[in-house]
């Protein structure tokens, strides 16, 4: 009796044995399963609490640009040299040395990156560039807004453009949504958020180092087409929704300033607009 009761014994104890390793393999798979998911939603939170910063922060960034305006009369100008304050020609008519480059944080008394670590992306009226036709000295052009010899009294005044529907003003940005993301080429009338914006800051979002290496002349970035107008010199910025690549994210952050936030600026601070050029 004692041997086949010692040998139901020991069966019996293989497959409970063999039961506890298949459910501790099962275990573990729903483990690891857990797991995936948990790092996944941290990595999403840690996306969605980055944008939401870089979202409060170009909120501060317009507020310091128009804090700048009320103190100084006039806009900055890119910097092109990476010290955080603005480059302007040193003669007359003190000219932005480039309509674009990083935002001039020392000068605005901003953090020097976005929520990315990256530099913003600057860019203002063309025509107040030394690089070409200049009308940063003529006070009924968009481009006198970043003028600096007036100062504490502004440059321009009541009459300089734009000041109505159908006269932007020559060298404005026009800024775009996305209705659909393959017809990128131009921005039709129907998705022009904004026509007449003087200045532009963009954060580029979370591929932002690859998207300043392209812009500063390196490997393509994989940008998709919203992000890419964003950085190819024309007179158009996106704030678009989506993307055109299923397995890529339009993130982008635009804020902008106009000739109308300009004058309320400085009317707010008790600055004089003269009705007449200066």
């Amino acid at each position: 009796m004692c041997p086949k009761l010692c040998v139901n014994k020991v069966q019996k104890s293989q497959q409970q044995a063999g039961f506890s390793l298949l459910e501790l393999a099962i275990a573990l798979m729903v483990l690891m399963v857990l797991m995936v998911a948990t790092v996944l939603v941290v990595q999403n939170q840690r996306e969605y609490d980055r944008a939401l910063n870089s979202a409060h922060h170009m909120e501060n960034v317009q507020s310091a640009l128009m804090t700048f305006v009320k103190t100084n009369g006039f806009l900055p100008c890119p910097d092109t040299s990476g010290d955080g304050k603005e480059n302007r020609t040193s003669v007359t008519p003190f000219a932005c040395t480039s309509e674009r480059g990083a935002l001039p944080f020392l000068d605005l008394g901003l953090p020097s990156e976005d929520a990315w670590g990256q530099p913003l992306f600057y860019a203002v009226n063309t025509r107040a560039d030394s690089s070409g036709i200049v009308d940063i000295a003529d006070s009924n052009e968009s481009a006198s807004y970043f003028n600096n010899q007036n100062s504490p009294n502004s440059f321009f005044n009541v009459q300089t453009r734009p000041f109505g529907d159908g006269d932007n003003g020559a060298g404005n940005y026009g800024i775009c949504g996305e209705q659909t993301p393959s017809i990128l080429t131009t921005c039709p009338n129907t998705d022009l958020i904004e026509s007449a914006a003087i200045a532009v800051v963009v954060s580029f979002g979370q591929n932002g180092a690859a998207t300043w290496a392209e812009l500063n002349g390196g490997a393509s970035a994989g940008l998709d087409n919203a992000e890419a107008k964003n950085i190819d010199n024309t007179q158009f910025f996106w704030k678009a929704a989506g993307s055109e690549r299923n397995d890529a994210r339009f993130d982008d952050q635009l804020i902008w300033i106009t000739a109308w936030d300009m004058k309320s600026a400085i009317i707010s601070s008790g600055g004089n607009l003269n009705l007449t050029p200066p």
